[in-house]
């Protein structure tokens, strides 16, 4: 299975990085088959909205249960870029049903949560990624740290984006957010 990270607006229901300062998140899509790989193309590229390709792929007969997963991931992804939250919640929640192990789609609906100001359970989704092992778990401690900030508590938003800094060194959005929090 091929995981690839995207940033997502935390804060513009309309898509993101469409503000000087908007918080991002991250977001990691998942790669299907056919009209699935045009989804996970959709939402690996962050200004893109097209959900047709994931629609298609879901139509068809015969999807694996994995392709359909990953496409229902890929389809919230770009749901939640266009501000439609409760739909996005719809595929995460559909992916989860096909398989309740999905790291991506708790790390996806996650970011769900986040987008709808809902940062306790932004975190327990969060924190069940990291727990299924999430592909790049430096990712989901980003969005903790997110979360955390959001609800003003800068102690353990600093320690979440020093645990994806102990994951991986070189994440600049991490080091980023460190910089502009300080030590403390």
């Amino acid at each position: 299975m091929y995981f690839r990270v995207t940033l997502a607006s935390a804060i513009l229901m309309t898509g993101f990085g469409l503000a000087a300062g908007a918080h991002a998140q991250m977001a990691i899509t998942t790669f299907g088959a056919t009209d699935a790989s045009l989804c996970y193309q959709n939402a690996a590229d962050d200004f893109s909205r097209d959900i047709s390709p994931c629609d298609a792929a879901l139509s068809q007969g015969g999807t694996s249960p994995a392709d359909r997963y990953k496409t229902l991931v890929n389809r919230g992804i770009i749901k939640n870029r266009t501000g439609d939250i409760a739909s996005a919640m719809d595929d995460f929640n559909a992916a989860l049903a096909i398989d309740g192990t999905i790291a991506e789609a708790y790390l996806n609906r996650g970011n769900s949560h986040y987008l709808s100001g809902r940062y306790g359970e932004a975190l327990s989704d969060y924190e069940t990624a990291i727990a299924y092992e999430v592909n790049k778990p430096w990712a989901a401690w980003y969005n903790i740290g997110l979360a955390h900030e959001a609800m003003k508590d800068t102690e353990k938003a600093r320690a979440a984006y020093m645990k994806a800094l102990e994951i991986n060194p070189e994440f600049s959005a991490a080091q980023e957010k460190l910089a502009r929090l300080g030590t403390g």
